[in-house]
């Protein structure tokens, strides 16, 4: 059994991330995606997430419920402290491997975070423990990015080239504060929980 997992704060998530997800479930022959919202982010020195955690992992839920190969995971917003893809990677693919037997775990990220992997916490390891599916971005170079890795580090990651579906979190809270529409930029059970709770005014 082959899983995906996709980790981040989702603060909100929007139709970027979910494309993502599904190129890389058909591309990489993945069983299933499975969505992890963290709780405290552990890369984003002196902030914290726009919502609490709960909050979320609610949008991700909601976001994701269409889908029968998409999964949400508590682990992270369940763990305290700082959440780590090290941890993450470790727990859900021991559950799997207790569950189905063999069990490969491919962690689904952006440019941006492949071009920064051996700075996170045990980053050079996480090549051990897992294969990566890394989705192009714009401003990022994926040779330079691939330079930084080694050949076995390099093996283990597929890279993605995806459609033009360039939408940022931040870009998202700032439209919602400001009174502009997130319409085709996030699924409608999502803009419509966002505008219910009154998310992101202030």
């Amino acid at each position: 059994m082959r899983i995906g997992l996709m980790g981040g704060t989702f603060d909100p998530i929007h139709l970027g991330h979910l494309f993502i997800a599904e190129e890389a479930r058909v591309r990489c022959d993945l069983h299933k995606v499975i969505f992890v919202p963290n709780n405290v982010p552990a890369h984003r020195e002196g902030k914290t997430a726009g919502l609490d955690a709960e909050s979320r992992l609610e949008m991700t839920a909601l976001a994701t419920a269409d889908n029968p190969h998409f999964e949400v995971s508590r682990v992270e917003v369940e763990r305290p402290g700082p959440s780590f893809a090290w941890d993450t990677i470790g727990q859900i693919g021991a559950e799997f491997r207790r569950t189905f037997g063999k069990c490969e775990i491919v962690f689904i990220v952006g440019a941006d975070s492949m071009n920064d992997i051996l700075t996170w916490h045990r980053g050079a390891e996480l090549f051990e423990i897992c294969r990566f599916a890394a989705a192009s971005r714009p401003g990022f170079d994926i040779e330079k990015i691939r330079a930084k890795l080694t050949a076995k580090q390099n093996a283990r990651v597929r890279w993605l080239e995806v459609p033009g579906l360039h939408i940022a979190s931040r870009d998202l809270r700032s439209r919602v504060r400001d009174g502009l529409p997130i319409r085709y930029m996030v699924p409608e059970t999502v803009e419509r929980a966002i505008a219910q709770r009154n998310w992101y005014k202030e």
